[in-house]
């Protein structure tokens, strides 16, 4: 028999907040930053939101950032039933949070000597549902490569400067979100290699006359799950880490990534620990979102010790 974690601890969903950084490079327009996605597969990772996939797009590197963000926000929402006003926010917001990616460039990489092309580390928009039901969210989150940011303007967001556009946006977000904001370490999902970095995100929560709050989603199996969870974590830069075990029965399968951080499935429950030692029990059916709070388990361990980077 595998041994259970302790069978206490609380669900999770916040984050500390983002900061920006100066750099001051302009790239290539979304065209050729499109040409960085990777080629399509039946995965769940793959699929549309409606059925539990991730949406995932590159974000322009000049000041075409924020209206690419507004497009894909109305792309990724489509067919999901929400209502008008709801959509103008989280538009709103998505294009707040993209803007600052513009002071936080300064790790992309690019093909070359000429900067014609970014390689990796390039900024990118992430939407997905979470929760069920009447507990259903749509989580919009921006991920750039600048890995820090001032906690300040997040416990704080009412006051920041006048002159700091990046905080007044901050601002927009918290009120228009409810709070439901915030910011983590993570991991790109596009380019040659998936850097380290932090997401920005927001969280609405879906009507329950949304048709995808009655539909519900796809469900996979228990052992369909941690499949699609290794996968996940291997696109992401863990894959030579995963250390996988499955009990003979099926009813539990451990995935081990470091000392710091192992992940059980127990029927339809996956635990884990966070860093801040609590544990986290999530369905499932919420695996684009389990998988981002492990590679932020991850991320966060790795800078308290840079030895299991």
């Amino acid at each position: 028999m595998l041994p259970l974690p302790a069978d206490s601890g609380r669900n999770s969903r916040g984050g500390p907040a983002p900061a920006a950084a100066d750099s001051g490079l302009l790239a290539a327009p979304l065209a050729e930053a499109l040409d960085i996605l990777p080629p399509t597969q039946a995965r769940l990772q793959d699929a549309s939101v409606r059925a539990g996939g991730c949406f995932v797009r590159p974000l322009p590197l000049d000041r075409t950032c924020s209206g690419a963000a507004r497009r894909f926000f109305r792309e990724a929402v489509a067919g999901l039933g929400l209502p008008g006003d709801l959509v103008h926010d989280g538009i709103t917001m998505a294009s707040e949070l993209a803007a600052n990616t513009l002071h936080a460039q300064g790790n992309v990489e690019y093909s070359g000597g000429n900067r014609q092309r970014a390689v990796s580390g390039i900024p990118e928009f992430w939407l997905y549902l979470r929760g069920r039901g009447a507990r259903s969210e749509v989580v919009c989150k921006i991920f750039d490569s600048e890995p820090g940011w001032a906690v300040d303007a997040q416990l704080l967001p009412g006051k920041a400067p006048l002159e700091q556009v990046g905080g007044r946006g901050l601002q927009v977000v918290a009120a228009l979100s409810a709070g439901q904001w915030g910011g983590h370490p993570s991991r790109g999902r596009l380019g040659a290699w998936k850097v380290p970095g932090k997401a920005v995100w927001f969280a609405l929560r879906v009507p329950p006359a949304a048709e995808s709050a009655r539909l519900g989603r796809h469900e996979l199996s228990p052992a369909q799950a941690v499949d699609e969870l290794e996968a996940m974590l291997t696109d992401r830069g863990l894959g030579s880490r995963v250390v996988r075990v499955d009990e003979r029965s099926g009813d539990m399968s451990v995935l081990s990534i470091s000392r710091h951080l192992t992940i059980w499935r127990r029927g339809k429950t996956l635990t884990w620990r966070a860093h801040a030692g609590e544990y986290r029990h999530m369905h499932v059916a919420d695996l684009a979102d389990i998988a981002e709070q492990i590679i932020c388990a991850h991320e966060e361990a790795a800078q308290a010790d840079p030895v299991i980077v």
